[in-house]
């Protein structure tokens, strides 16, 4: 199997949705986020379920001091925060954590912080709850590859309403099954044909896929430097893959406009493909996962290993330099280890910490990103109040569920960052009015209806909420310049 056929057949199991364009050189990116008066939202959703009792209440040390600090912001949790509680003899067997120094200041000082937002309806879980936060529409889907919203999401509204290519709308995660149905919905008006980009970060063993690819038989291991192939960059090669695919599509039907099936077009395709190859090519595997990220999981040669959340994260950035979309979703899991490791979920939650710092700083670093980039984090939803016994340790800690919905699984947080947001401005509103909201808070709907507001689509958001006959979110004035 050459690369191209590999191409053709797998693209979805490397993580982009896109069809069988041949590869070509990537071309100039078109610029949708003129339709949005230049605007731009990253949403970064941390899944797997995250209380407030360790990330604002910092009860088990200060887990988070790039985003919080090293103080609790919330009260009856921890008092005089210092570093996360590992229990000792787990700390003894698992690899040492590579983090930079935190933060001098921390990140909520140049936002805007909500202490007490609610996920207040359906059930807390991992497809319910980022179903949420990429529609605005609390859900009680199942966890089915195929569970597709009925409402739009925030990438359809987005295409439908700017005229935006499908490479202007981006949702990047580590794990796929059901969180890439979430790229699309069933609605009639919006669907496939509007999906916005899943992206699954190649993964520590997909440097092996060279091997199918270029058809090699044979490794040796004994050899210096890098025994692995790679997929080579042919310029002649994809010119002829382009010209015989043309070939082929001129004979083959168009695509229905009701295909439920994701069909990219050829300029999204040949964009996503070659960036594909850029990472497929690099004979030094930076591209993968660049040493220089400077944050994972220490290896015993003194390199760093990379967790899925950071994968995420570096390849979330590539994706934001590279082609510049009005609209990014990222899906962040390490923590949900917590069901049956606790000491695993506090130091989740130090390397997510320092993932998001590298992405704002990223963002920061370029000035077209920097002036037009609205930030919006928050956990996807909590966890349980009361432990499950799951691997107790040495502090008398074990794993915690989520999915009952108690106050630990739907009191959450948001921070939210850039141009159009209010700097050193930590909140906790009550009092928040509206039909069936019975919480009187700010909740994880209005986080979404703030994103899409910023964007110039809340109303469009609101008119197909109200439609299916869901309470729509309102915009957190709160937070807004």
């Amino acid at each position: 199997m050459n690369r191209r056929n590999f191409l053709k057949t797998g693209l979805a199991g490397l993580g982009a949705m896109a069809a069988t364009s041949g590869l070509a050189p990537l071309i100039k990116v078109r610029r949708a986020a003129a339709a949005t008066g230049g605007k731009r939202v990253v949403i970064v959703g941390i899944g797997g379920g995250l209380r407030l009792r360790e990330s604002l209440g910092m009860a088990e040390g200060a887990t988070m001091p790039n985003l919080f600090g090293t103080a609790p912001l919330i009260s009856g949790f921890g008092t005089a925060a210092g570093a996360p509680r590992i229990a000792p003899e787990y700390a003894a067997r698992m690899p040492a954590l590579v983090l930079p120094a935190p933060r001098a200041t921390p990140l909520h000082t140049e936002g805007t912080l909500i202490t007490n937002l609610r996920y207040a309806d359906g059930p807390p879980g991992h497809l319910q709850g980022h179903g949420c936060l990429l529609s605005g529409y609390y859900n009680k889907l199942e966890n089915r590859a195929d569970a597709h919203l009925p409402v739009p999401t925030v990438f359809e509204l987005h295409r439908r309403h700017s005229n935006a290519p499908a490479t202007d709308t981006w949702y990047l995660s580590v794990v796929g099954g059901f969180y890439r149905a979430l790229i699309t919905s069933d609605h009639p008006d919006y669907g496939s044909r509007y999906a916005g980009i899943y992206l699954q970060p190649p993964g520590v063993m997909q440097p092996l896929t060279s091997i199918i690819a270029t058809g090699t038989r044979t490794l040796d291991l004994k050899q210096a430097g890098d025994p692995l192939p790679t997929i080579p960059l042919d310029t002649a090669e994809d010119a002829a893959v382009a010209k015989l695919t043309s070939l082929l599509d001129g004979n083959t039907p168009a695509f229905a406009a009701g295909d439920a099936t994701v069909h990219l077009s050829p300029d999204d395709n040949v964009r996503i493909q070659a960036h594909l190859s850029e990472i497929y090519a690099d004979t030094t595997y930076n591209k993968f996962f660049p040493q220089s990220f400077g944050i994972g999981l220490r290896k015993t040669d003194g390199t760093i290993d990379a967790t899925s959340d950071l994968r995420t994260i570096y390849h979330a950035e590539r994706v934001l330099t590279k082609f510049r979309p009005s609209v990014m979703a990222i899906t962040l899991l390490d923590v949900d280890v917590c069901h049956a490791d606790f000491n695993g979920y506090l130091r989740g939650q130090q390397l997510a910490d320092a993932g998001v710092a590298h992405l704002w700083d990223t963002i920061q670093a370029d000035p077209e990103l920097r002036d037009t980039t609205t930030m919006i984090v928050l956990p996807e939803h909590g966890r349980h109040l009361f432990m499950n016994g799951n691997n107790p340790d040495s502090l008398n800690r074990s794993g915690i569920d989520h999915g009952q919905g108690d106050d630990g699984d739907r009191d959450v947080w948001m921070l939210a960052l850039g141009p159009d947001i209010k700097r050193n401005n930590v909140i906790a509103p009550t009092g928040v009015a509206q039909s069936g909201r019975g919480s009187g808070r700010y909740e994880t709907i209005d986080a979404v209806m703030t994103a899409m507001t910023v964007l110039g689509h809340g109303d469009a958001m609101t008119s197909e909420l109200t439609g299916a006959g869901a309470r729509p979110g309102v915009v957190v004035q709160e937070v807004m310049r």
